[in-house]
């Protein structure tokens, strides 16, 4: 479970705390976050399912929960949720204040 601890330190507190400090910043644009992640969910799935599936690259089984969706572990999932909301937020408050 590696992956997680490394995931929940590294991303998820991150993420929480920019979502709860600019939280009423952001919800206006949950609309735009929401695009955003779907286009990274379906690009992110297509990439890494597909070098998973050609052997180029795996996952240490005993670094992961072992939970697979649709040929990506939990984990990878998670970083792609996670880090594409983390640099989305951080590019509209960044434009914000230009």
């Amino acid at each position: 479970m590696t992956y997680l601890i490394w995931l929940a330190l590294f991303v998820g507190l991150p993420l929480l705390a920019l979502a709860l400090a600019a939280r009423r910043r952001l919800w206006p644009r949950r609309r735009a976050l929401a695009w955003t992640l779907l286009g990274a969910l379906a690009g992110g799935w297509a990439w890494d399912a597909g070098i998973v599936k050609l052997g180029t690259w795996d996952y240490i089984p005993e670094h992961i929960a072992g939970v697979w969706i649709g040929g990506l572990p939990l984990e990878e999932w998670l970083w792609i949720v996670g880090v594409t909301l983390m640099f989305a937020m951080l590019t509209i408050l960044i434009e914000e204040r230009r």
